[in-house]
């Protein structure tokens, strides 16, 4: 059964009570922002992610980019915060927070195309490698945004914890 003032009211079904989600207020008075930010471990969902993972980072990284002093560190700190986000919507997904690592795979054969590019002029077999890895790496980003920032993460409790409370199916 819902309790009243758990949220937000989702598709009614006659007969029942609705199911309710937590409001956009308590959801930012109640949260543990230090642990949504930079621990790894958990779950969160598709709209936490888009919401308060993707756009609060991307906001707070325009206006650090107009800070002189800060500029130093706020990329490091934007860019941990980003990777634990991405962890927890990898466990959402059931999937491990290593799949992160999948865009590297493309790094080595783009470093020896850039070398056999560099050191014999230009030539074509260093071009295509590098234009295969860039293709390989925008296909592996494609893969990456639809298998696991889109889709819906599990329904119940996996291997990486319960769902998420705020995420409604």
């Amino acid at each position: 059964m819902a309790e009243q003032g758990d949220a937000r009211q989702v598709y009614a079904v006659p007969g029942a009570e609705p199911i309710l989600a937590p409001s956009v207020a308590q959801l930012l008075s109640e949260r543990d922002w230090l642990a949504f930010y930079f621990s790894p471990e958990g779950r969160i969902g598709r709209r936490d992610y888009w919401l308060f993972g993707f756009l609060v980072l991307l906001v707070v990284n325009l206006f650090l980019s107009i800070l002189p002093l800060i500029n130093m560190i706020g990329p490091v700190v934007i860019l941990w915060c980003s990777l634990t986000l991405a962890i927890k919507r990898c466990h959402d997904v059931n999937r491990s927070g290593w799949w992160n690592l999948i865009f590297l795979a493309p790094l080595p054969i783009a470093l020896i195309g850039m070398v056999a590019g560099m050191t014999s002029g230009g030539t074509a077999t260093g071009i295509t490698l590098l234009i295969v890895c860039a293709l390989v790496e925008f296909a592996l980003w494609i893969w990456f945004v639809v298998a696991v920032l889109v889709r819906p993460g599990d329904a119940g409790p996996n291997r990486f914890g319960p769902p998420p409370v705020t995420e409604t199916t």
